[in-house]
């Protein structure tokens, strides 16, 4: 066995397009539709105030200091921020017949990675466990509680995941680009995830923060704490955010 046989390289053959196999039938039957939007309707909930979007520093200066940022404060940042990161990640910018456009791109607009926060020091926020509802624009409540120790013992051993002011924490729902894309969703729903990584890093670098992205992690442990089964909707990224430590 080589690495060309491992599951990595098996995947990236087996959904290969090609001007034959794109029209052929798979064999995962009917795969069902589940909403856009995930809410958690019994949950108290915290409005966000809608950010400004006038003029900001030059893009290109802002890709130019672009970086990952591990060191933080332990001062808090302001719910404005914090709406602004949001907005910036997943805001809905145009509505359209059945679609909601955002700030990041999604294949097909189907929009199957859902944002969670453990939030440590925002301001007129309580520490805890959130979910962004992205069509309310606010945060709706999971679990109370500061989580950061138990975040960067999850980040294997990854401080920054617990000593930023908030951790981001992106899942994916399955089906909700499975139904459209088949196998071959995959590939797309970490693209997607990827987009909204960036918009947060460059948001982050606009608003004079620190922000790094964590792929390596014990998923399952923190599926746990976000309440998801880890099949249907399961973590796929994390980005911790701070005020910089000079």
């Amino acid at each position: 066995m080589t690495y060309k046989d491992g599951m990595a390289f098996q995947y990236l053959r087996e959904t290969k397009y090609d001007r034959e196999a794109i029209f052929r039938r798979d064999d995962l039957g009917q795969i069902p539709k589940p909403p856009i939007y995930k809410t958690y309707p019994e949950a108290p909930k915290t409005p966000l105030p809608r950010p400004p979007t006038g003029e900001t520093e030059n893009l290109w200066s802002i890709l130019n200091q672009r970086r990952s940022r591990r060191r933080y404060t332990s001062e808090p940042i302001s719910t404005e921020t914090l709406s602004r990161l949001l907005w910036a990640i997943q805001g809905i910018t145009l509505s359209a017949p059945g679609y909601q456009f955002r700030t990041a791109p999604s294949a097909g607009a189907l929009y199957p990675v859902e944002t969670y926060l453990s939030i440590h020091r925002v301001s007129d926020v309580k520490p805890g466990v959130y979910h962004f509802n992205v069509l309310d624009f606010a945060l709706e409540e999971i679990s109370l509680g500061n989580f950061g120790e138990y975040l960067s013992r999850a980040a294997l051993g990854q401080a920054m995941a617990g000593r930023g002011a908030l951790l981001f924490i992106w899942t994916a729902i399955v089906l909700r680009a499975m139904w459209k894309y088949r196998n071959r969703c995959i590939r797309y729903i970490f693209m997607d995830a990827g987009h909204i990584a960036q918009n947060l890093q460059l948001a982050a670098t606009a608003l004079g923060l620190g922000c790094c992205p964590i792929g390596a992690f014990f998923d399952e442990e923190i599926n746990q704490l976000l309440q998801v089964d880890g099949e249907e909707e399961t973590t796929i990224y994390l980005a911790a955010v701070g005020n910089l430590l000079a």
